[in-house]
């Protein structure tokens, strides 16, 4: 959550590794744990999270289309775009309505559409409005997900084809974001109106054009390190032009300049940068966001709270952004991830006990409320730590002993052996089985696409341990 006056009280060197180590002496705290200790230091109250449209702002969308005539009109706003279909493809009668090739209209109305080679697919992108069409299989997906097999949308002429939209899809796709569309034919001509939410709030209610003038071209500040990993996975790494300390991954992304600390960033050198937009999220005290916009900083928050939320924090960056076809695209597949996942969850006999441990000394774990419990629960495990109703819980080892896990995740890069070795969990089912596995930290304490990866471990080790 975000906090009011939050700042950094850990008096301890930190760096920017993966992992916690023993150097000269010195415990070394990883930027996941040094979120973590802020957040169990300062409790002050967030403000209520809220993720929805300006039901007043609207984007406004006029099409013009006949079946069997290459021409189409597409207005936005005071704009009219008079455009034409490719070659040998125009809109067709399809059920009751009309379908016609996507891209022409899409990139006419301030979309985009973007086909993979690699995965013979397409994804497109309306603000807000997304879906793709999956070509070797023939599926079109929803903004929500939602598979159909639709061989009917596709148009092909010798060795070329087109994707094809239809009345009935673009309207299920604008109603999902929020928005409406109408439709009426007179004397042949099919006019489609669409109204689609030109706003969006963050976390912390400031509103964001859905429709950015500069998009995909925003000069960004990442104040979190999982906010500049989104900002890669979004095709935009490229435009950030400062982060916070511990920005790691990718690779480029250390090569990016600093503004200091999450939790307190140099606010003279954001000055003199000028971004478009600063990217903040829990950790950021929330003193700092409202100086940052008092000095005219464009500032947009999230904080994520589950592995789902997670996704769509991913995908809502996008559409702020202007890359909602990228956004779309990744949060798919982790989408895809999650259900693969789950459903494989659904099939075990047991629900193996989980314990992570976040820290040795004292021993501190992840409990209710916080996304790594989210992803124990959707790889079938149960988390012991749960049971202390507090997400960042300190245990103590009889805790542990008495809750007796068959699996042990050490997140706290001391190394599995640092668990195996103690004498008081010689009797745990963990260590007895030999089910006590390292992890890095980032895979499950940053809200990141890593974080998949961090679900398919734990996966992993209840599978294993589920096993006779």
């Amino acid at each position: 959550m975000f906090r009011t006056g939050s700042r950094n009280r850990i008096n301890k060197h930190v760096d920017s590794t993966e992992c916690c180590r023993l150097t000269d002496g010195k415990r070394v705290i990883s930027f996941a744990l040094a979120v973590i200790m802020v957040f169990l230091l300062v409790a002050f109250p967030a403000r209520q999270a809220v993720n929805v449209a300006s039901a007043a702002s609207m984007h406004r969308v006029s099409l013009e289309l006949r079946a069997g005539q290459s021409s189409f009109v597409v207005t936005t706003g005071s704009k009219r775009v008079a455009g034409s279909f490719p070659k040998g493809f125009v809109p067709v009668r399809l059920g009751t309505g009309l379908a016609f090739p996507v891209r022409a209209v899409i990139e006419a109305a301030g979309g985009v559409v973007r086909f993979e080679l690699l995965q013979n697919t397409v994804y497109f992108g309306l603000g807000p409005v997304a879906g793709a069409y999956e070509f070797g299989s023939r599926t079109f997906v929803d903004g929500s997900y939602n598979t159909s097999v639709r061989k009917d949308l596709v148009r092909a002429l010798g060795k070329i084809g087109t994707l094809f939209l239809s009345e009935e899809i673009l309207k299920g796709l604008v109603t999902a974001s929020g928005g409406t569309m109408t439709s009426s034919v007179k004397n042949g001509l099919t006019s489609i109106v669409l109204q689609i939410p030109s706003v969006m709030n963050d976390v912390l209610g400031y509103e964001h054009d859905t429709f950015p003038a500069k998009a995909g071209k925003m000069r960004l500040v990442t104040l979190a390190p999982n906010l500049a990993e989104n900002c890669f996975a979004l095709g935009q790494g490229s435009n950030i032009i400062a982060s916070s300390e511990y920005t790691d991954f990718p690779e480029q992304a250390k090569k990016i300049p600093t503004v200091g600390a999450f939790s307190n960033p140099s606010l003279e050198k954001l000055l003199v940068l000028s971004p478009d937009l600063i990217l903040v999220t829990d950790g950021t005290p929330l003193a700092v966001v409202e100086r940052l916009r008092k000095m005219g900083r464009r500032v947009y928050a999230d904080d994520p709270k589950s592995l789902s939320a997670i996704v769509e924090a991913i995908r809502s960056l996008s559409v702020v952004l202007g890359v909602p076809d990228r956004g779309f695209e990744v949060a798919l597949s982790m989408h895809r991830s999650i259900v693969r996942v789950a459903a494989a969850a659904k099939k075990l006999t047991s629900k193996p006990a989980v314990y992570v441990e976040i820290w040795n000394s004292p021993l501190m774990s992840a409990g209710k409320g916080t996304f790594v419990s989210d992803l124990i629960s959707i790889a079938g495990g149960s988390n012991i730590a749960d049971d202390t109703n507090s997400p960042w819980p300190v245990l103590s080892e009889e805790y542990v002993i008495s809750h007796n896990p068959d699996i042990i995740v050490v997140a706290s890069g001391m190394g599995s052996g640092d668990v195996a070795g103690r004498t008081a969990f010689s009797t745990v089912n963990a260590v007895k089985q030999g089910h006590v596995y390292d992890m890095v930290g980032d895979y499950i304490f940053r809200p990141s696409p890593r974080i998949i990866k961090g679900l398919e471990m734990i996966a992993d080790y209840v599978q294993r341990a589920s096993r006779p």
